[in-house]
């Protein structure tokens, strides 16, 4: 895996704010926060993405059930 450095400006209020929550929202760093907010993100994005396109299909006698059971599946086989 490649990294890519990435670098921030901060007001310093604001870094020490975020320093002091950042163990009680359980993480150790702020690299590994900003990776699980990336990821988090990501995810968002990509659930949009399939709502969209769910949402533009229009199939007769489909119920929005039948579409839960079918991604269910479809998630199940993936894993």
């Amino acid at each position: 895996m490649t990294e890519t450095q990435i670098i921030f400006r901060l007001d310093k209020s604001l870094l020490k704010e975020f320093d002091e929550t950042l163990k009680i929202s359980g993480f150790k760093t702020r690299n590994e926060w900003f990776r699980a907010a990336i990821r988090e993100f990501l995810e968002d994005v990509e659930r949009k993405k399939v709502l969209q396109r769910l949402r533009k299909l229009e199939i007769k006698g489909l119920e929005e059930k039948d579409i839960e059971e079918i991604v269910s599946k479809w998630r199940s086989e993936k894993n």
